[in-house]
């Protein structure tokens, strides 16, 4: 069976890296630098393997060493790109029922955009790429050039006017949830609505937007996560914001 693939940006172009334990290296660097010793511990690999694929990324830019500015004999090793997309499981039966679809969709132009977007990504995925990671990254890049429109300086009132935002671009309507961990809940998602529940979530754009609009204005670190959807079988899409 054919490894599972991902794919990276570098400063050269994009490139696919299919070694199983490469891609944990790249895995646990993005979540933070490491050590060589500790490499060797979360990835339970032995140091000789450890040691060539190391060498591999660092040679090919995915990965960079640095020495530790107390301790010269001590060397960190973190993450040098940014993850694009994942092999995934075709979903072609999905895609199929989109593509049928568009041309009922002719003469409205807003459904028929809609429509085309929802293809483009779908038909990635039929493909066996999830386009998640690179979809969040943008959504990111959106939110940091959007988020100079907003005034608000509270999480409160921030999650107030991206939700006046939301409705007004047409991307859903917007409830807040007042909890001991703020709450988004859209209805009529533009990302999803039309989709059937195929076991994932699908708003990762969304994500990456409303991260970077909060992270720019409040200048604090944010974590978004979608738990409910339309793609997993609900009938409206829930963020939860995590505010560190």
């Amino acid at each position: 069976m054919r490894e599972k693939v991902e794919i990276y940006s570098t400063k050269k172009g994009m490139m696919a890296i299919e070694s199983p334990i490469k891609n944990k290296i790249l895995q646990k660097l993005s979540e933070r630098e490491l050590t060589f010793e500790e490499l060797i511990e979360v990835c339970g690999k032995a140091r000789s393997t450890m040691s060539v694929h190391l060498n591999d990324l660092l040679k090919i830019g995915l990965v960079y060493k640095r020495v530790d500015a107390r301790d010269r004999r001590k060397k960190y090793f973190g993450l040098n790109t940014d993850l694009l997309a994942s092999s995934q499981v075709p979903v072609s039966t999905h895609y199929d029922k989109i593509l049928q679809s568009v041309p009922a969709s002719i003469g409205d132009k807003y459904s028929f955009l809609k429509s085309l977007f929802h293809l483009v990504r779908s038909g990635m995925e039929s493909y066996g790429v999830d386009t998640s990671p690179a979809l969040k990254k943008i959504g990111r890049d959106v939110g940091r050039v959007l988020a100079p429109y907003f005034k608000a300086r509270t999480v409160d009132a921030l999650l107030k006017e991206v939700s006046e935002f939301w409705e007004a671009q047409g991307l859903g309507r917007v409830s807040v949830v007042k909890a001991d961990i703020p709450t988004i809940v859209v209805d009529d998602c533009f990302d999803c609505s039309t989709m059937p529940d195929i076991g994932r979530t699908q708003c990762s754009m969304d994500e990456g937007i409303l991260e970077a609009i909060i992270e720019e204005k409040l200048k604090v670190r944010c974590s978004i996560e979608e738990t409910e959807c339309y793609g997993t079988g609900h009938h409206h899409c829930k963020f939860i914001i995590k505010i560190f």
